[in-house]
């Protein structure tokens, strides 16, 4: 779980890295759709990663009642 929170957090800061250059201007066209696309997939990356916790922590808690 540690690895995974770790993970969670570096695609979070490396895509505010990312996206601060995009926004700069300092890319050009094919880096600014790859760093949009890797964006993308980082942040389904945590949008699944919080479900899937969001699911265990449901299915702990209803096998405590």
């Amino acid at each position: 779980m540690k690895a995974v929170l770790i993970l969670a957090t570096s695609f979070i800061f490396i895509s505010m890295l990312m996206n601060g250059a995009r926004r700069r201007g300092k890319l050009n066209d094919q880096a600014n759709r790859a760093v949009s696309g890797l964006a993308n997939s980082m942040r389904y990356f945590v949008y699944g990663l919080l479900f899937f916790v969001g699911v265990v922590c449901l299915a702990m808690a209803w096998q405590m009642l």
